[in-house]
């Protein structure tokens, strides 16, 4: 763990294995383009709880991406949480939306569906990611939080098993195999829902 005055930055060995994985899988820049697009996201988090007045304590960089947190974050007002929570989508959706001026161009355009994609995946109500945290956010506002917690979960799982079925559903019936990504998003979509 690094020190830099008051945030500590945390590097797993998970973060460096996919990365290396990544690149060395990844002959068509793809693994860079979306590296690129998840720090954006991250970045618009960090905009978010600076205008907000509030400043991470750690930042962990591991496997499944970037992780920011700050002690006390929950008690925070209802809206700087969902500010902080929603600014790394909207980061994603911005310079998706920006990349569509530029349609002659076809790597902006790789990078603009690249940043839509994980935009849209972050919202998702699964697991530990912003989707779900706002879900939470929102559900507290009307019943207890061990029940907002429960509902979350339920809403989580049905959604990753929704989509995870779509996938095998149209590998099935479209005849087609699924690719080592796709692979690796089911996965993913699994242990967020397990481990958030």
């Amino acid at each position: 763990m690094i020190s830099v005055g008051k945030l500590y930055l945390k590097f797993n060995f998970s973060f460096f294995a996919v990365i290396a994985f990544l690149i060395f899988a990844d002959s068509s820049g793809m693994a860079v383009l979306s590296l690129t697009a998840c720090i954006l996201h991250e970045g618009g988090h960090l905009l978010a709880m600076a205008l907000c007045g509030i400043y991470p304590d750690k930042i962990t960089f591991y496997g499944g991406g970037i992780a920011i947190s700050k002690i006390g974050m929950e008690q925070m007002s209802y809206i700087r949480r969902l500010v902080i929570l929603s600014a790394g989508c909207t980061v994603n959706f911005l310079i998706s939306s920006l990349c569509l001026a530029f349609p002659e161009n076809e790597m902006i355009q790789i990078f603009s569906a690249v940043n839509l994609l994980i935009g849209i995946f972050n919202a998702l109500p699964i697991g530990y990611f912003d989707g779900a945290r706002i879900l939470e956010v929102l559900l507290v506002r009307i019943m207890r939080p061990s029940t907002a917690t429960i509902v979350k979960k339920i809403i989580g799982g049905l959604c990753s098993a929704v989509i995870i079925g779509g996938i095998v559903y149209y590998c099935v019936f479209s005849g087609k195999t699924v690719s080592i990504s796709l692979g690796f998003a089911m996965l993913y979509l699994i242990i967020a829902q397990f481990v958030g």
